[in-house]
C-alpha cells in the first residue's frame, strides 16, 4: 500500500477540474489482478472481488457476521443422534426465483457439483471445505471408485441436505459459503479426479450474481447487469473494476475516472476527502497486517525469535496511520472474538536481546560478522511496496536492516509487485515476507496454522498446535474455543513464525457527483460493506 499526499496547489487543481462523469457505468478502483476469476481457484482478494460480482453462495452474512439467506434459505442446523453418534444436519432449500445469468434454473445438481469440486482428491485451491467432517468425505477422497459423498443428498428437486459427524462451528460457513455455479457451464460431464474442464473456465466466471462477466483486458474487468438477478436487475447497467495504483486511487476519483476507491487509510487521504466534501466511510478491517517467517528456511526458532526482537512496530504504525490503525500483539484481527483482549507483547524491540537469541542459535561474531557453519547470517525479505517502499511496514524493515548489520548480519529487502510477492510466497521461497490476512467470520485456524493447512506459508509444524486447532473445531461453545485459540496464538508466537503488526480501518471514498449516495448500503460493518448491496447503487446520470 502507498500513501497519497497532495499539496494545496495540486489539490486546488483537482478541485477546479471537477468530478467528471461517465453515464450508466459504475467504475471501482482495484489493485492488480492475477486473472484467476474462479470461485474454486481464485486466491487473491482482488480476483475474489471479481468472483463476488458474478457468483453467489448458498448463504450470506448480515452486518453482525451472522448467516442469512443467499441462494438458499437459512435454516439453523439440527443436531441428531444416529446409531449412538452425534451428527449435525444442514438443510438448504433453494430460492426458486434465483437463476443463473444465462437464464437457466439453479438445481441441486449444480450445488452437489460445487461440493464435489471443492472436495475432489485432486483439488489444489485454497478452500478447505474438504476438511469439514462431512459424512463420507474420507471415502470420497480416498476411494477412487466412490463417486458420491454420502452426507450430501438431494431431499427433493430444490432442497439439499448435508450431514456432518459431530459438530463443527466453521461448518455453517464452509457449507453455506459454497459457490453456486452452473454445472453445465463448468463441466457438464464432470468426473472425479479430473478438474481440467473446471480450470479451463478460470478466466471466465459465471453464476447468479448481480453482474455478468464480459471481459478482462488492459487491467480492466468489464461487467454487464445480470438481467435475471433476483429480486431485480442492478440499478446500474454496467460496471468496471479498474486497476489503479494505490497511491493514485484518490486522484482517479477526484479526476472523475472512478466512482468508488479504497485509498490507503492515511490521515492525509481522510482529510482530503473531508475537504473536498466527498462521501467516505471508515470501517474496521476484517483482517490485519503481519511479517511472516518461513520455518523451513529459517529453521532455528532462536534465530526467528532474534529477528522478531529487531522489529520496531509501534513508531512505523503510528507514523503511517496515526489513529487509523493500532499495533496488535497476536496474529488475529481485533474484529474477532478470538483476539485476546489483554494480549501483551511477546517480542519487544530489543537489539541486545536479539543478539542473545542469535548466540543461542549458534551464531558467533567473527570479525564483526555473525557466522555459523562458515556462513554469514543473511535473510531475504519480500515486501509489496510497488518499488517505492511506501508501505506501513517498510520502516520496520529499514530499521531492522540497520540493526542487523550492526550485529553482523545481512537483511536483503526485496521490494516487488504483488504478483511476484505472492508467487514466491506460494512456492515457499522467501525467508521472510510482509503481507496481510483477510480474516474469515469464524476464526478457524486450520487453513493457516495446521501442519496440513493449504495456506500454511510459515511451514510451521507443531503437534500441540495441530491438536488445539482440531479440538477447537469440535465444540460450539465460544468460551471453550476462546480458551483454545488464546493458547494456539501463544504457540504461534512461541514458534516465532508470524509477527502481527497492525489492525487498521478500511477507507472507502465515493464520488457524489456520479453516485446517488443514498443508494449505498446503510450501516456498513466489517462483515457488510457497499459491495454487499452493489446491485442497489444508482448513478446520478
Amino acid at each position: 500500500m502507498k500513501k497519497s499526499i497532495f499539496t494545496l496547489c495540486v489539490f486546488g487543481i483537482f478541485l477546479s477540474c471537477g468530478l467528471g462523469g461517465h453515464s450508466n457505468t459504475l467504475v471501482i478502483a482495484s489493485s492488480q489482478f492475477n486473472g484467476v476469476f474462479s470461485p474454486f481457484f481464485a486466491s487473491s482478494g482482488y480476483d475474489t472481488a471479481v468472483v463476488g460480482m458474478v457468483v453467489q453462495s448458498l448463504l450470506r452474512s448480515d452486518r453482525e457476521g451472522k448467516p442469512i439467506d443467499g441462494v438458499a434459505k437459512y435454516i439453523p442446523p439440527e443436531q441428531k443422534i444416529i446409531n449412538g453418534k452425534t451428527v449435525t444436519v444442514y438443510t438448504f432449500p433453494l430460492t426458486p426465483e434465483i437463476r443463473f445469468s444465462d437464464g437457466s434454473k439453479v438445481t441441486v445438481e449444480d450445488i452437489i457439483f460445487s461440493f464435489k469440486v471443492f472436495c475432489d482428491p485432486t483439488y489444489d485451491g485454497a478452500a478447505t471445505i474438504w476438511t469439514t467432517p462431512i459424512v463420507g468425505i474420507e471415502e470420497y477422497r480416498n476411494n477412487p471408485s466412490q463417486t458420491e459423498i454420502a452426507g450430501i443428498v438431494a431431499i427433493d428437486d430444490s432442497t439439499i441436505q448435508v450431514t456432518i459427524d459431530g459438530v463443527d462451528p466453521k461448518a455453517i460457513w464452509n457449507l453455506g459459503g459454497i459457490s453456486v455455479v452452473p454445472k453445465n457451464y463448468y463441466d457438464a460431464n464432470f468426473k472425479k479426479s479430473d478438474l481440467s474442464a473446471v480450470k479451463s473456465k478460470n478466466a471466465v466466471p459465471m453464476g447468479t450474481g448481480p453482474y455478468k462477466f464480459v471481459k478482462y483486458e488492459n487491467n480492466v474487468v468489464s461487467f454487464e447487469a445480470n438481467e435475471y438477478f433476483y429480486p431485480e436487475p442492478p440499478k446500474t447497467p454496467r460496471m468496471k473494476l479498474q486497476v489503479i495504483a494505490t497511491a493514485s486511487k484518490l486522484d482517479s476519483l477526484m479526476l472523475g475516472e472512478t466512482d468508488i476507491v479504497d485509498p490507503n487509510p492515511s490521515p492525509e487521504n481522510v482529510e482530503i476527502a473531508k475537504s473536498a466534501d466527498l462521501h467516505y466511510q471508515l470501517i474496521d478491517n476484517l483482517g490485519y497486517g503481519y511479517i511472516g517467517i518461513n520455518a523451513e528456511r529459517v529453521t532455528d526458532v532462536n534465530l526467528r525469535r532474534g529477528l522478531m526482537c529487531l522489529m520496531n512496530r509501534a513508531p512505523a504504525v503510528r507514523t503511517y496511520y496515526e489513529d487509523l490503525a493500532s499495533v496488535i500483539e497476536r496474529p488475529q484481527s481485533k474484529t474477532s472474538w478470538a483476539y485476546p483482549p489483554d494480549a501483551k507483547p511477546f517480542y519487544e524491540f530489543n537489539p541486545q536481546r536479539a543478539a542473545e537469541f542469535f548466540q543461542k542459535a549458534g551464531y558467533e561474531n567473527v570479525d564483526g560478522k555473525l557466522i555459523k557453519d562458515g556462513k554469514q547470517l543473511r535473510i531475504e525479505v519480500g515486501i509489496g511496496g510497488e518499488g517505492s517502499m511506501n508501505h506501513p511496514v517498510a520502516p520496520i524493515l529499514t530499521q531492522m536492516k540497520e540493526e542487523l548489520e550492526k550485529l553482523g548480519g545481512i537483511l536483503e529487502i526485496n521490494d516487488c509487485d504483488a504478483n511476484i510477492l505472492f508467487d514466491r510466497l506460494d512456492t515457499g521461497s522467501w525467508d521472510m515476507w510482509v503481507a496481510a490476512w483477510q480474516s474469515t467470520i469464524d476464526p478457524d485456524m486450520y487453513q493457516i496454522y495446521h501442519s496440513e493447512g493449504p495456506s500454511n506459508h510459515y511451514r510451521v509444524r507443531n503437534s500441540e498446535l495441530d491438536r488445539i486447532v482440531l479440538e477447537a473445531r469440535q465444540t460450539l461453545d465460544i468460551e471453550q474455543r476462546q480458551e483454545k485459540y488464546f493458547r494456539a496464538l501463544d504457540i504461534i508466537m512461541e514458534e516465532a513464525v508470524e509477527m502481527p503488526v497492525y489492525q487498521r480501518k478500511n477507507v472507502y471514498v465515493f464520488n457524489p457527483e456520479n453516485i446517488e449516495i443514498q443508494s449505498l448500503a446503510k450501516d456498513p460493518s466489517p462483515f457488510y460493506d457497499y459491495s454487499s448491496e452493489i446491485q442497489n447503487i444508482r448513478m446520478t446520470q
